[in-house]
């Protein structure tokens, strides 16, 4: 048979809504691929596989069982052969001329089951939601083109997962410390751990995690130009390279953005950023690190200051979307109340300051300060009435540090 023959087999059985065994036993016949002997094997076999897979899911005396059972056979001898055959009815023909038709239905099963057995999702050591005889009463009456898409989804999460076992291997953790884990938090920690420099040996504790992340942001931008995951991990297997790399294109693309931005406090990246990454487990010790990271961001937006004027003048930067600050001089007041008139004020986002980074003895009395400044706040500010910013600008120098602009420059020492 001639290429162009074969194609136009190909598209005329794509619009053939009959089960692919069909349309290549009707092909075999009609092309004398398939004799009158071979044609009376299949008879004699089709039977026995019917009465095999009703046995397996029910029984063999229901009439309902039989007929269920025929279109489970057919559809397995189908999605064997139309796999086997990448969809060519003549070479589909060939395969049950010179093979036994229960071998073709066994063949759909074996798929199946290879299928089953791989991981639905990339948690390592996720036990299986079915069982293996409820999920092969769903997806013995699936296409192959389910089949297929959800094949490759699989062995995607597979090929994760495998990648995570060596990078955790590599860096010292257990299998059984990964149990329910997902894959793409190991590789990216291993990418972390590399990309840290000689800092870290193992995958990070909370603290470590921290740490690296403020690393990384002291190194800035020129961190983008760090090559592909092949520097970081010099040795590793072929079989890895796609999870890994997809795991760098993601760090690139979503953390790194956030790392390098320093108007996002530490503590906030550290808690945006964690569920994304495997870390170890952490004691008190870690706890300390942390409080110890969230005061130093506490202490460098707030300068030390302790009064309520100041304290109100960074809550009020932040709630503008403006870089916390104790003192403004006039021209930045003036700068805030324009974008705050743009842009509006943001109750929320200093709560959340607040929580993450005051001292906690200090948090409520600091939140209820916030909550009861903030209406009259966004009353005065935002008064589209006070079109010179007179009223504003008086209400912030009542209530916040505003100095003229030749002494802002001191007073933020």
């Amino acid at each position: 048979m001639s290429e162009s023959q074969a194609e136009e087999d190909r598209r005329v059985a794509i619009f053939d809504d009959r089960p692919f065994f069909e349309r290549a036993l009707v092909y075999g016949c009609h092309h004398g691929i398939i004799d009158a002997e071979r044609l009376q094997h299949i008879r004699h076999d089709a039977p026995k596989g019917m009465v095999q897979i009703a046995e397996y899911f029910g029984t063999q005396y229901l009439r309902a069982n039989i007929e269920e059972a025929r279109l489970r056979m057919v559809n397995l001898v189908s999605l064997y052969l139309e796999d086997c055959s990448g969809g060519d009815l003549a070479r589909a023909a060939r395969l049950l001329r010179d093979n036994t038709f229960l071998s073709h239905s066994r063949g759909g099963s074996e798929m199946l089951k290879r299928l089953w057995a791989l991981p639905e999702d990339s948690s390592h050591g996720l036990l299986n939601r079915q069982s293996q005889k409820d999920f092969l009463a769903v997806w013995s009456l699936r296409t192959l083109a389910a089949y297929r898409q959800v094949l490759a989804e699989r062995q995607t999460y597979q090929s994760t997962i495998s990648a995570a076992l060596w990078f955790a291997e590599q860096l010292g953790v257990r299998p059984s410390e990964l149990s329910t884990i997902a894959a793409e938090s190991v590789i990216r920690s291993a990418l972390l751990v590399r990309l840290s420099g000689s800092k870290l040996k193992t995958m990070p504790s909370l603290g470590e995690f921290a740490s690296a992340l403020e690393d990384l942001r002291r190194k800035g931008r020129p961190l983008r130009r760090k090559s592909a995951v092949d520097d970081l991990w010099p040795d590793l297997p072929q079989s890895c390279r796609e999870p890994a790399e997809r795991e760098w294109r993601r760090f690139l693309e979503e953390d790194l953005p956030r790392i390098i931005d320093a108007s996002l406090p530490l503590g906030k990246l550290v808690q945006d950023l964690e569920p994304l990454y495997f870390l170890r487990d952490f004691d008190a010790a870690e706890s300390e690190q942390l409080i110890v990271a969230a005061s130093r961001e506490w202490q460098r937006l707030t300068a030390g200051k302790t009064d309520d004027s100041s304290l109100l003048t960074v809550f009020v930067c932040l709630a503008a979307g403006m870089p916390g600050k104790p003192a403004l001089a006039r021209s930045e007041a003036r700068k805030l109340l324009h974008q705050a008139r743009r842009d509006g004020l943001q109750r929320e986002p200093v709560l959340a300051f607040i929580r993450s980074f005051a001292p906690d003895p200090m948090q409520d009395d600091l939140a209820a300060l916030w909550i009861d400044f903030f209406p009259e706040a966004v009353s005065y500010l935002l008064d589209a009435s006070d079109d010179t910013l007179s009223g504003a600008l008086e209400f912030l120098a009542e209530n916040c540090v505003v100095h003229p602009d030749r002494r802002a420059a001191s007073a933020r020492k």
